[in-house]
């Protein structure tokens, strides 16, 4: 339905721009009556009554001039000056002479007489179309061709030109957006591309065995480490309590009596069971500081202690690491 209106208004425009360009024509082809001729041809319109009965105001009447045609009896139209004014009249001619091969003097009823330079045309060749004369007479008309012709005219020139560039912009955003869209699809590509070649490396990274043991045999020494040095620790700080209780038996077997004394063996192996006790609740200590260790240790802590352990290691170490992890994997298996 819009493709038809567009159409339709389409040929309303071309149809009226046709018609302001053939008005212009006749105003630039007027004569010195102020009236439309073409060569031979002559476009009257009708705007008074001068010519009523025989042809109403509103009409437009196409004549053709041909002097040597014109015999008594015909009726013409032809040009009549009157206080200084020029209209147009039509009457039967009654006598012809001919003054020269280019000029004749015509009469008429009513002894009127004329030159053939003011003689227009035959009634009985005159062409007649219907109410076009006054259009063609507003529009001749100054004010008529200002806001009719010129004014139109000029708002079609502008609504055209803003159409183009609204079109033309139109097709800038349509190859932006193309452009955006070829961006898009470049990057989807290119990250499914990266996704793939990531898919690839993982399934060679499963496939592949030496990895995952390094991972774990590092994963198992790294925590012991650790434990290791805790529990050094825990040892110095028992040794040192042990030392000091020995000095103050020391102390206590020189200022005390033999009676006192006696009993001081006894604290001894008081003191010494004590010791051996916190030597086996390290021990116990130990296993459950591992356990501890490698249940709260997260993925991220050792894939760090793994990374920082086979930096340390040299590449022998990592080989008997290998190959003690690919003999238990047997003995599992």
């Amino acid at each position: 339905m819009k493709e038809k209106l567009n159409y339709i208004k389409n040929i309303m425009i071309i149809l009226y721009i046709l018609l302001i360009i053939f008005i212009t024509i006749c105003l630039l082809s007027y004569n010195d009556y102020k009236v439309t001729e073409f060569g031979d041809t002559t476009i009257l319109p009708v705007i008074d009554e001068n010519l009523e009965p025989e042809y109403s105001v509103g009409d437009l009447l196409i004549l053709k001039k041909n002097v040597s045609d014109i015999s008594v009896g015909d009726t013409v139209f032809f040009y009549r000056t009157t206080f200084g004014e020029t209209v147009v009249n039509f009457a039967k001619v009654t006598n012809i002479e001919v003054v020269s091969k280019t000029e004749s003097t015509i009469t008429v009823e009513g002894d009127y007489m004329f030159s053939s330079e003011y003689f227009i045309g035959k009634a009985s060749t005159v062409k007649i179309i219907p109410v076009a004369g006054r259009i063609i007479s507003l529009l001749e008309s100054k004010y008529g061709f200002l806001f009719l012709g010129v004014l139109p005219s000029l708002l079609i020139f502008l609504y055209t030109g803003y159409t183009l560039f609204l079109e033309v912009r139109i097709d800038d955003d349509d190859e932006e957006k193309e452009e955006k869209n070829v961006k898009k699809e470049n990057t989807k590509s290119t990250d499914e591309t990266k996704k793939e070649i990531t898919k690839e490396e993982n399934e060679v990274i499963s496939k592949s065995e030496e990895t995952p043991k390094k991972s774990v045999e590092v994963e198992e020494v790294k925590p012991l480490e650790e434990v290791k040095e805790k529990i050094e620790k825990n040892d110095i700080e028992n040794k040192e309590i042990v030392k000091e209780q020995i000095k103050k038996v020391e102390e206590q077997k020189t200022n005390k009596s033999p009676e006192e004394t006696k009993i001081e063996p006894q604290k001894e192996t008081k003191i010494e069971t004590k010791v051996e006790s916190q030597k086996t609740i390290t021990e116990q200590e130990k296993k459950a500081l591992i356990e501890e260790k490698m249940k709260t240790m997260t993925e991220e802590q050792k894939k760090a202690l793994i990374e920082a352990k086979l930096k340390t290691m040299t590449e022998e170490q990592k080989r008997a690491l290998i190959e003690a992890k690919r003999k238990k994997m047997q003995e599992n298996k």
